[in-house]
């Protein structure tokens, strides 16, 4: 018979509360040893992904007492952000690698989407922290990166005329330039529209923003009226306002409603069928709705 042979206790090196039995990680032969798909990570709460999956575990264990690490990242990594991004790291990075992939889509979570010029903008001419890798809270309001073209600005004065430094009342942050205006700002009764999207000076002369302009067409586009013979602006279709067959888009842009109220004869294949009023009219405001005006039904031809 054998003699009874007490063996001491070893206290688990993995806390008290650990109850995996030793066999799911070591080898029996070799305590040092640990079986590479021992252990299932992935049934904790943190799963092993991307770099991690690679990383030995006493870098993330370094006390073996597994119930006491934290899944925090910057409890392993240190912050090179000094706590200027807070401690969410996955708003940024991802398990795989440290570069960063979703700029745009951070900086609209922030409030400030990267449009327009901002798309292609130097980083580090916003973000002016003390290093690279902070990111101190800066300003978001154009003024704060921009006031020296402000300042700069002659045509219009920015300054003599009072304008705001709301610069997207009158500039479009998507544009390629400071030269898109229009897109924001509001034009009251007289919107920006069409032909009317141009420079600002072209309108408002000497800085001039304070006095009121007047809307009628004949303040901006006198003499053209009167130098247009066909038709006949200033004496047959003088009693017609410009808007009531002009558009914003362009002069030759040609829409005359009343054509849709009075008669048929302006439907079917004629409507739209000349590319001038007087196809029909013929200098005159006057016209006939019999059809031998315009057609010679012996040649089966127009006049």
């Amino acid at each position: 018979m054998l003699p009874f042979i007490q063996v001491k206790a070893i206290k688990s090196p993995h806390g008290e509360k650990f109850s995996k039995e030793c066999t799911t990680c070591h080898m029996t032969e070799n305590w040092t040893k640990i079986k590479e798909n021992g252990f299932n990570h992935n049934q904790t709460k943190f799963p092993l992904k991307g770099q991690h999956i690679a990383v030995a575990c006493i870098k993330c264990h370094p006390t073996l007492v597994f119930e006491s690490a934290s899944t925090d990242c910057a409890s392993c990594h240190t912050d090179i952000h000094e706590g200027t991004v807070g401690t969410d790291c996955n708003r940024c990075h991802t398990q795989n690698n440290w570069f960063v992939n979703n700029i745009n889509k951070i900086h609209r979570q922030a409030g400030f989407p990267l449009i327009g010029e901002h798309a292609a903008a130097d980083c580090n001419r916003c973000h002016t922290s003390a290093t690279l890798l902070r990111f101190d809270n800066i300003r978001s309001d154009c003024y704060a990166c921009h006031q020296s073209q402000y300042e700069l600005t002659t045509k219009p004065n920015h300054i003599t005329t009072g304008m705001g430094t709301d610069c997207q009342r009158c500039h479009n942050m998507a544009g390629q330039s400071w030269l898109s205006i229009g897109h924001g700002f509001d034009h009251g009764a007289f919107p920006l529209v069409g032909g009317h999207n141009i420079k600002c000076d072209l309108c408002h002369f000497d800085n001039d923003f304070k006095t009121k302009l007047s809307t009628e067409c004949s303040t901006c586009h006198d003499p053209g009226p009167a130098n247009t013979t066909t038709p006949a602006h200033t004496t047959k279709f003088k009693n017609y306002a410009c808007s009531n067959c002009h558009t914003p888009t362009a002069w030759t842009n040609i829409k005359f409603p009343i054509h849709e109220v009075y008669g048929k004869i302006y439907s079917g294949t004629h409507k739209g069928k000349w590319s001038a009023c007087t196809d029909c009219h013929l200098n005159t405001t006057e016209y006939t709705s019999n059809c031998s005006k315009c057609h010679n039904f012996n040649s089966g031809k127009l006049n």
